[in-house]
């Protein structure tokens, strides 16, 4: 099984591909993730070897990121041909036996081939771990260069100690990220220091940084109706102000690729589907709530949506448009629907007024609490009992 594999065979300057050897069972680990974004936009070309996969992830490989996997099914099928491909090397066989690297092996064989044929250059396993193990034999069948990065988990909690050693002498580099494992590597694992650099992770500090900006929170379905099309096109006339935009659902419009396409990604964050706990947390960490809805021909005209109701409790201020029965709720700031400059204009004005926000934002709690708080339930259900009395 192999994922998207680059035009681009060679990376910076000519250099052969990196092989990447990870899990990706639970997606790629975020900063390895980051590292090897870091690495292609410097040029270099890398191909991901998995040891485990799960598709879907949120750091799932990018789709123009080289990466083979080896499932179950397909070891079991292939287990005649790389067991006669391992038999070529009987004593390397007889030693990945004696060190129970048996199953690494297997992987570091079927590895082994694909490297080949994509022209990698070298190997570079991230954790000293099970990564390591196949990396080593694939360096013992290839004869490429091999680099680990070792983090913590490999001191406490290693799978296999005697062949992490062995594998930890066979490597060219060692790259642990902090400065304690590479005074272990030399005291405990006699690492030369030569071969040792210190390679801490990293977080882009222009993303990672502290930040105040007013936040406009959107939520529902990702359909045409709920206009978030529009709102994006509102921030694309708010780049001037820090205001950043949050949508929370789930449906047919992909609003993380409309925003890339926009240009403005950066200043929009994309949830899935969440539960009553986490979207009141939500709006009560927002600024200011925007309702764009517009009438459709497939789904209609907005009700009453239930999003105005828990973000009017919450105090905060309100734009939305004249869709439907929205103004039953909502007294001020309702544009027209598909309007996205007029939706900017009102944002604008939030945005740049603290207290206007509070103020209306007090007078939205103070409608939810004299029209739709939970009395509300309490009507219905002696409404029906006025039915099932005969009373009605």
């Amino acid at each position: 099984m192999a994922g998207s594999v680059s035009d681009n065979s060679r990376g910076r300057r000519g250099k052969k591909p990196i092989a990447y050897i990870v899990s990706m069972g639970a997606g790629i680990e975020a900063f390895i993730y980051r590292e090897i974004e870091a690495l292609c936009e410097r040029g270099y070309s890398i191909v991901l070897f998995a040891t485990r996969f799960k598709a879907g992830d949120v750091f799932s490989p990018k789709a123009e990121w080289s990466y083979h996997v080896l499932p179950l099914t397909r070891m079991l099928l292939l287990a005649p041909v790389l067991f006669a491909r391992m038999l070529v090397r009987p004593a390397l066989l007889l030693e990945a036996i004696r060190d129970r690297g048996l199953v690494d092996l297997v992987f570091a064989t079927y590895f082994s081939s694909l490297m080949k044929r994509e022209g990698v250059g070298q190997i570079h396993c991230h954790f000293g771990d099970h990564k390591l193990f196949i990396g080593y034999y694939c360096k013992r069948i290839t004869g490429l260069p091999l680099t680990v990065t070792i983090h913590a988990h490999e001191f406490y909690t290693n799978p296999n100690v005697r062949l992490f050693r062995k594998a930890l002498a066979a490597c060219d580099r060692i790259f642990p990220i902090a400065r304690r494992w590479c005074e272990l590597l030399e005291r405990e694992y006699d690492v030369p220091a030569s071969r040792i650099r210190l390679n801490r992770l990293f977080v882009d500090t222009e993303l990672y940084r502290p930040v105040s900006p007013v936040k406009v929170i959107a939520a529902g379905r990702f359909t045409e109706r709920k206009g978030f099309q529009d709102l994006l096109q509102a921030a694309c006339e708010l780049g001037d102000l820090d205001i950043h935009f949050i949508f929370v659902g789930f449906g047919e419009i992909d609003l993380r690729d409309l925003a890339q396409r926009l240009g403005i990604s950066r200043r929009v964050t994309v949830f899935g589907k969440m539960d009553q706990e986490q979207l009141r947390f939500m709006y009560q960490d927002a600024d200011i709530l925007c309702v764009p809805s517009i009438t459709t021909e497939r789904e209609g005209a907005e009700g009453i949506p239930v999003v105005l109701m828990e973000g009017m409790a919450c105090g905060l201020p309100v734009v939305a448009t004249n869709c439907g029965a929205i103004d039953e709720i909502v007294e001020t700031r309702i544009v027209d629907e598909g309007a996205p400059s007029q939706l900017a204009r009102e944002i604008r004005e939030l945005a740049l007024d603290p207290e206007l926000r509070k103020k209306e934002g007090r007078r939205n709690r103070r409608i939810v609490e004299k029209n739709y708080s939970s009395r509300n339930a309490v009507q219905f259900s002696e409404w029906l009992d006025e039915v099932a009395s005969g009373r009605g």
